[in-house]
């Protein structure tokens, strides 16, 4: 795969652009995770046990 990437003209902006993403989304997750309201979370984790 190295000596694919090594002959294509270009491809380092690729891997930056990608690197990029990867990095804002997990960040973003991350960030969702813990500023997410508790509460909702345990009424979520419980749905599966609510007899309806």
């Amino acid at each position: 795969m190295k000596q694919f990437l090594a002959n294509v003209q270009g491809v380092d902006g690729y891997l930056i652009f990608s690197m990029v993403v990867f990095m804002l989304f997990f960040t973003g997750l991350l960030w969702w995770v813990f500023t997410t309201d508790k509460n909702h979370i345990k009424q979520m984790k419980n749905i599966p046990f609510d007899n309806k």
